[in-house]
């Protein structure tokens, strides 16, 4: 359900306003011959931050040009309870925003940041936002840490096993290489039968990202080809506002 190439998007009117307007934004998506952009639009049980006229302006124009767009989530669920209702509240957003469908940005808890619950919170709420995204025919997919065994105590599988599409963060800026990166995650999640669609570095830092804008580029024309090398459905990337020009270019002169 998830194919191409594909790109993150974490603050769209950020994003807009860089830009210069919808227009502009779709654009240099179909320029950089995007199959799907993901948008936050849910943290915990909150709504996160979406003017709506901008999103279904955004969604029309992508729409328009060929080019889907999916929401992704980043669930809290500190008790089964919570976790149901951020379920609830993410299937209602996905229905109302008109997406393709969800990905949960699910990760081991950091300052009080990310996934707060245990096994039994991760299955009630992948379980029961699969059952209410299956009713209207939407996707799902994990969205998570590409070496799962390096988390232990996180409930990667509880997620995993309610997705139709992996989507593992490859954040391969500070490894010695791509490939190196690439192979171990096809290996960590060899355990699981859905389709496995990466997600590269995309942006210059701390966390994964890349040394420099041009290292961001080279990376990711390897990271490209290793994918279609492997016969992967798709990929995508992290994300729209860091990617420097560098990344931009190579993604519109590199066929998908």
């Amino acid at each position: 359900m998830i194919t191409g190439r594909n790109m993150f998007i974490w603050q769209l009117p950020r994003i807009l306003n860089v830009e210069m307007g919808v227009d502009n934004f779709a654009r240099k998506a179909k320029k950089a011959q995007l199959s799907s952009i993901w948008i936050k639009i849910a943290v915990g049980a909150s709504k996160y931050d979406i003017n709506l006229e901008d999103f279904e302006s955004v969604r029309d124009a992508l729409s328009g040009l060929g080019i889907t767009v999916w929401g992704w989530h980043e669930p809290r669920c500190n008790t089964v309870a919570i976790a149901e209702q951020e379920a609830l509240l993410v299937a209602s957003l996905a229905r109302d925003l008109k997406v393709k469908g969800i990905l949960m940005d699910a990760e081991t808890p950091e300052n009080g940041r990310f996934f707060q619950g245990g096994s039994e919170e991760a299955s009630a709420y992948a379980k029961k936002l699969r059952e209410l995204l299956d009713e209207t025919g939407l996707g799902l997919s994990i969205c998570s840490h590409d070496i799962p065994y390096n988390f232990p105590q996180f409930p990667f599988e509880d997620f995993a096993r309610y997705s139709h599409v992996n989507t593992p963060q490859v954040y391969y800026g500070q490894s010695p290489s791509v490939a190196n990166r690439l192979e171990r995650a096809i290996k960590a999640n060899s355990m699981l039968t859905i389709p496995f669609v990466p997600v590269g570095a995309g942006w210059v830092g701390d966390g994964g990202g890349c040394a420099s804008a041009s290292a961001c580029a080279e990376r990711a024309l390897v990271f490209m080809q290793l994918v279609k090398e492997h016969g992967f459905p798709g990929y995508g990337f992290w994300e729209w506002y860091g990617a420097p020009q560098n990344l931009w270019e190579t993604l519109n002169n590199t066929p998908v």
